[in-house]
């Protein structure tokens, strides 16, 4: 029982962040998702696949500031939405289509409430595949769900609308990722298939890190998962000649570095402090589960995040936290590669 229960607690250490940042909203930070549209009937087209992504940003509407949202198909904008993240939850106040004609929305549609749990239920006013409709959501479950991106617990948010056309949306939202799959189901008067599109998370979302405009201490993050947090400048910044990150892993938040932890330790804090990076360089760091039994295959990626480095010598933190039943025991590696390139690597190991 206990082994079962560590092969999912080593997706649940990444894939949930409860406490943490509800939903990624620098700007810049961008997802890709994987989309499949089929069709139905006898003479139905063949099925169509394409790449969607949503980038965040900013933009002032009727003098209030909101986190722009744009979906993006075939690099066109197809959907902006206009949107306030906070204890209320993932709030949309105002929408445009692709003629970029901001629309106001009264009343604002909640597209995922704070404090999310199974059984819980809202209402709203929305729009699927071209068609209005009054959407009556529903938390369904707590599941396991994979997609190109990787497997993730997800809460998986259920509506249905019943008129002339029937209309099922189903939604995978994780704490801290955002949306991960979603599929939209059209039906016509008789129950036939008109129409089937299929959204699946291709990599987890590319945050772009932000320096602090001051130097401070980067408070602790206990229960955030792998999601990035911009550091100050280290006082300790590289110095070694041809290396463009020094990198740490440590159970203190304030610092320092280890390769071995007990499986109970709260928190495994991991940092880079760049030396030299390119220009928008990409840094990605993995955390691999070299060995550890028969958990998971040999060298299984657990989790993997990657920042753009606004500046040559950024920093940045991430945090991974312990599952409730601590960690699995066995062999891990930090893998920090620079655009695709490994440049340092880290072996941990977790013991009783």
């Amino acid at each position: 029982m206990r082994k079962a229960g560590l092969t999912v607690m080593l997706f649940c250490a990444v894939a949930m962040a409860r406490a943490g940042e509800f939903l990624p909203t620098a700007d810049g930070t961008t997802w890709r998702y994987q989309s499949t549209e089929e069709f139905g009937g006898p003479d139905a087209a063949p099925a169509v696949h394409s790449t969607v992504k949503v980038r965040t940003g900013r933009q002032t509407f009727e003098g209030k500031e909101f986190i722009r949202f744009d979906t993006l198909a075939d690099d066109v904008i197809s959907r902006t939405e206009l949107v306030t993240v906070d204890d209320h939850g993932v709030i949309c106040h105002a929408r445009a289509g692709k003629d970029g004609k901001i629309s106001k929305l009264d009343p604002p549609q909640t597209i995922v409430p704070a404090a999310l749990k199974v059984g819980d239920s809202w209402d709203s006013e929305g729009e699927e595949a071209g068609i209005e409709m009054h959407q009556h959501f529903t938390v369904a479950a707590e599941e396991m769900v994979i997609v190109p991106a990787g497997g993730f617990r997800a809460l998986h948010l259920h509506c249905a609308d019943s008129s002339v056309m029937s209309i099922v949306l189903d939604r995978w939202f994780v704490p801290g990722i955002g949306f991960v799959k979603e599929t939209t189901v059209v039906r016509g008067p008789t129950g036939g298939l008109l129409q089937r599109i299929t959204l699946e998370l291709q990599k987890r979302p590319e945050i772009v890190a932000k320096l602090p405009p001051t130097p401070a201490p980067v408070a602790p993050t206990p229960s955030l998962s792998t999601a990035a947090t911009v550091a100050p400048p280290n006082e300790k910044s590289p110095a070694v000649s041809g290396k463009k990150l020094i990198v740490e892993v440590s159970s203190d938040p304030a610092g320092g570095s280890r390769t071995e932890f007990k499986s109970n330790v709260e928190n495994i804090y991991v940092r880079w402090h760049g030396h030299g990076l390119p220009e928008h360089a990409r840094v990605r760091v993995a955390w691999v589960a070299e060995d550890v039994g028969d958990l998971v295959e040999p060298n299984f990626i657990v989790d993997e995040t990657e920042t753009i480095a606004p500046a040559p010598d950024s920093s940045a933190r991430f945090t991974l936290a312990r599952p409730p039943d601590g960690w699995a025991e066995g062999k891990y590696r930090v893998e920090f590669y620079v655009n695709d390139e490994l440049e340092e690597t880290v072996r941990v190991t977790i013991n009783k």
